[in-house]
C-alpha cells in the first residue's frame, strides 16, 4: 500500500535460502515481474542493514501493537516510518534525523514551560518541540 502509494515498483527481492520460502512464495513475485535472488549461503552479516532496521521497527513500534488487518499494519508503518525519518534523532547523523537537511539551531536555555509533548500512535511515539512563539 505504501509502495504503490509513492508509485514504487520492485524489480527483485533478494531472500536467503530457508526453506520456508517455497516455491509458491517465489511464483507470486515472479508472476509480477519480480527476479529473486538468493543470498550466499553462510554469509549473516550480508544484510546487516536491513536486519538492524527491521529490528528497530519490530523494537520500538510493532511489538506494542497487536495487528488486526493490513491496512492497520500500513498506517502503524507509516506513522513510524515519518517519525523515524523525520523526527526521531539518530546518533550517527550527529542526533538529526535522515530527512533533516538543514543546519540546527544554535543551542540555548529553553523554559520546561517552553516545551510541548506531541503523541502519536497511542503515545508509543513521543517527540518534544519548542512551543511556537
Amino acid at each position: 500500500m505504501v509502495a504503490e502509494d509513492m508509485s514504487l515498483s520492485s524489480e527483485y527481492l533478494m531472500r536467503d535460502n530457508d526453506v520456508k520460502f517455497s516455491r509458491q512464495f517465489d511464483d507470486v513475485f515472479k508472476t509480477s515481474g519480480v527476479e529473486i535472488k538468493r543470498t550466499v549461503p553462510m554469509s549473516p552479516k550480508l544484510r546487516a542493514h536491513v536486519e538492524r532496521f527491521i529490528q528497530t521497527l519490530k523494537f520500538e513500534c510493532l511489538n506494542k501493537f497487536v495487528i488486526v488487518a493490513e491496512k492497520h499494519l500500513d498506517h502503524i508503518c507509516r506513522v513510524w516510518s515519518r517519525h523515524y525519518n523525520e523526527v526521531r534523532p539518530h546518533s550517527s547523523r550527529d542526533h538529526l534525523p535522515p530527512d533533516f537537511t538543514a543546519p540546527p539551531e544554535e543551542a540555548t536555555t529553553v523554559r520546561l514551560s517552553d516545551i510541548v509533548c506531541t503523541s502519536k500512535l497511542g503515545g508509543v511515539i513521543h517527540s518534544y518541540v519548542r512551543r511556537a512563539a
